[in-house]
């Protein structure tokens, strides 16, 4: 089972735990793990939509397994596939940080994170190296939702450092998740930023020292935008020399099998064929 906390939202897997404990998150706030409503809502198909029974577990319309499962904030019954929970809003398909007791340390120099509660989202910083790792709900508000109040706020708490393109002598080039241990992928941010950053698919991303704010400045002036189009025209013109490759290609195939006449075999109308292949 999912807990959410109702400051940072993010979740944290309780299965096992008592009815009635309670949790500190990483941002402070504090957790009740409640009881499971004993009566569902309206529930829906999450694949066709129709109306089904709380106790049902195959759609009579669409014949989709269904799986009942509490939604992690007002844990409301909702099926899995659903992408939101029908009756607060919240967001289904985002994982769990972990254990609520779990301590997470720096990918970079292992040093213990400290959790921090900027705005509506937590960041783990690491007093050494000056690291950040954001898990995916942050990620989420920092580069779609886009809210002012917040860049500004996060700003104004992260130090301004000089990047390097890659690490310093001595220091790793891959690094682990600080949630999952799992070694993450290392990617270019967008076009136009120069920040590689380091992501695991399931918790979250790390960002050494000065890349952060670097690329929040970069979000809330349109950077991602830029990016895009640029990316767009590059495809664009690797697809108009391609097909202009293949265009050469089956010109000199046509010709290798048939080799222009002469003008005396009636080159006129050879001429006229080539023209219509190119």
């Amino acid at each position: 089972m999912i807990l959410a906390c109702p400051g940072c939202d993010s979740r944290y897997d309780v299965t096992g735990h008592a009815i009635g404990q309670r949790f500190r998150c990483r941002c402070g706030e504090m957790m009740t793990l409640e009881a499971l409503p004993p009566i569902a809502g309206e529930l829906a198909c999450p694949h066709c939509g129709a109306g089904v029974a709380p106790t049902a577990s195959k759609c009579l319309y669409c014949s989709a397994e269904l799986l009942l499962k509490a939604c992690p904030r007002c844990l409301s019954r909702v099926f899995h596939g659903h992408k939101h929970c029908p009756e607060c809003g919240a967001e289904l398909a985002l994982a769990a940080t972990g254990e609520v007791e779990s301590e997470r340390r720096c990918p970079r120099c292992t040093t213990a994170l400290h959790a921090r509660r900027v705005t509506d989202i937590v960041i783990d910083e690491c007093g050494a190296c000056l690291g950040v790792f954001l898990d995916h709900i942050a990620i989420k508000r920092v580069v779609v939702d886009r809210a002012q109040a917040r860049a500004d706020a996060l700003l104004g708490a992260l130090p301004r450092t000089e990047i390097h393109a890659l690490p310093a002598a001595g220091q790793k080039m891959y690094l682990p998740c600080p949630v999952c241990h799992v070694v993450m992928n290392r990617r270019l941010f967008a076009t136009g930023t120069g920040v590689i950053i380091d992501v695991c698919r399931s918790h979250g991303t790390f960002f050494d020292s000065g890349e952060l704010p670097l690329i929040i400045e970069f979000v809330m002036n349109g950077g991602l935008e830029r990016a895009q189009r640029k990316d767009l025209e590059r495809m664009r013109e690797t697809a108009r020399r391609e097909l202009a490759q293949a265009r050469d290609a089956a010109r000199d195939a046509a010709r290798m099998v048939h080799p222009p006449a002469s003008h005396s075999q009636g080159s006129a109308l050879v001429d006229f064929l080539s023209a219509l292949l190119r």
